[in-house]
């Protein structure tokens, strides 16, 4: 009998392992890798990917000596990211690299920093379509991922994604995957008091069968899983990324895991359950319903502040050693 891992990637679902831990993504043979810097942060500490960490620090020492002190730490940043994504490369065979989150609202420093990692995984023999941009999704980050899939062949993915408005203008854009938090849009409905059903479960899903039934070809890959019910339920999503410590919950299931999102479920489905939803580059139209989706508007604000702190304690670890 298929184990409960390969049970949910017969549903169609690719599984990816939210970790940078070389042991954990070996132990979970995810299809994907992935790199933040909340991730990045606590990976660089240990003593056992000091290596790679030397790397990138030897990279930032190399810059020419006009660069500033902010300009050499940035871009120590971007080489351990790339050197930890290399790594889960060989590991996986694909890994997404998150631009810094500060550039969120400017488009051309999204790109210009995007083209920058490229380059460092050129350099480490990594060809461009392995790899995807993480992006925020803003609208200037969402112009930028339209900018690099359209002129530069570039995988995007936009991530921070919290509500439907996000998703259908990355997928107008062309992006290549989205990301919405299924958990922290589950904790904000609890907070905000909803009592009666998953949040998370209801926003992922919609966003899922939205793309899906409106024939756009981004895939939603589910992120920030709290507990196994909720992959249960987005069993059938087109990725899947969780953190090792749910990986092994799934294990553990002694119930079959079925798919819950299919595609022919979600082609069927009425206007009236999926109504239709367009922005067609009119900024105005996206700001105005995203502005509307109280819960995209307090967490994304909030998960771009997290990894912004994140990025900051990096650089604060980096440049004690440089």
């Amino acid at each position: 009998m298929a184990t409960p891992l390969k049970q949910l990637q017969a549903t169609g679902t690719v599984v990816i392992a939210d970790t940078a831990d070389f042991d954990d993504i070996a132990r979970f043979q995810p299809s994907e890798g992935t790199t933040n810097p909340t991730l990045l942060f606590l990976a660089a500490q240990k003593p056992s990917y000091a290596a790679l960490v030397d790397k990138a620090l030897a990279y930032g020492r190399s810059l020419p000596a006009t660069a500033t002190a902010d300009e050499r730490l940035s871009a120590t940043v971007d080489a351990l990211a790339v050197q930890f994504g290399t790594q889960i490369y060989k590991l996986t065979g694909r890994v997404s690299t998150e631009v810094d989150v500060a550039l969120s609202f400017d488009t051309p420093a999204t790109v210009e920093a995007a083209l920058r990692i490229l380059k460092l995984y050129e350099a480490e023999g990594l060809a461009r379509d392995r790899v995807r941009i993480k992006i925020s999704a803003t609208w200037e980050g969402i112009e930028a991922a339209r900018i690099l899939q359209r002129d530069h062949g570039v995988s995007c993915l936009v991530t921070v994604v919290f509500g439907l408005a996000q998703a259908v203008a990355a997928a107008e854009a062309g992006a290549d995957a989205v990301a919405p938090y299924v958990g922290r849009i589950a904790d904000w409905g609890k907070l905000n008091g909803v009592t009666d059903k998953d949040l998370g479960i209801e926003t992922v899903s919609r966003i899922q069968n939205h793309l899906r039934k409106y024939g756009y070809r981004t895939q939603v890959m589910a992120a920030s899983f709290r507990n196994v019910d909720q992959v249960r339920q987005l069993a059938g999503v087109d990725l899947l990324t969780a953190a090792p410590a749910i990986l092994e919950a799934v294990e553990k299931e002694t119930a079959p895991i079925v798919p819950a999102l299919t595609a022919e479920a979600a082609k069927s489905a009425s206007d009236e359950v999926l109504p239709p939803l367009a922005f067609n580059g009119n900024e105005a139209a996206f700001r105005w319903a995203f502005n509307s989706d109280a819960c995209a508007v307090e967490k994304s604000a909030d998960a771009m502040r997290r990894f912004y702190a994140d990025t900051e304690k990096l650089k604060q670890l980096l440049a004690t050693k440089l």
